[in-house]
């Protein structure tokens, strides 16, 4: 049996700890935006390919820079206890192994046909539009861009599984060639 940290929870924990942050007028860096988005992406793309270790490198590698910025965040504008409640909070998180998934959301987007398979994408720096578009067409998936700016992906089971495959390969090959 093969144990795998769940690192969905642990993203969960940053991105309401982000926006507890928020709600408390506390300002967050774009580049701790991106990385919360970037890990999301990653954790995703981990469900389809869990065989690619630079995909777990990378969530890992997102999860420390939120880690190493907004815990001294924390304890500094909120205080030690809070600060040592969130600590507490990781480390369960980072203590219960699971071989669980999350489970997907039920709702269904508006464009796509009802007996396709379909992903949401947010363009970011590293996954600009073109590139979504580039490598849907290659894969043979239909693509629109909805309202709120997301790109909706929608064909088959095995064509969106091969999009997400590629994208993980893009998304690693490029973060590996900048270093």
């Amino acid at each position: 049996m093969c144990m795998k940290l769940n690192y969905y929870a642990l993203w969960k924990l940053m991105a309401d700890l982000i926006g507890d942050l928020k709600r408390r007028g506390i300002s967050i860096p774009p580049q701790i935006m991106n990385d919360l988005r970037s890990a999301k992406t990653m954790v995703e793309i981990a469900k389809f390919d869990r065989s690619n270790p630079d995909v777990i490198r990378r969530i890992e590698e997102y999860m420390n820079n939120l880690e190493s910025y907004l815990l001294p965040m924390v304890r500094e504008r909120l205080g030690k206890e809070y600060a040592d409640m969130l600590m507490n909070k990781i480390a369960e998180a980072q203590k219960n192994m699971t071989v669980t998934e999350q489970k997907p959301e039920k709702r269904f987007p508006v464009g796509a046909p009802r007996d396709k398979h379909w992903i949401r994408i947010k363009p970011t720096e590293e996954t600009p539009l073109d590139l979504i578009r580039e490598i849907s067409e290659e894969s043979g998936l239909k693509h629109e861009v909805q309202k709120d700016g997301y790109v909706l992906i929608y064909g088959d089971k095995d064509q969106i599984k091969k999009f997400i495959k590629r994208m993980a390969r893009r998304l690693i090959n490029d973060a590996s060639s900048v270093k």
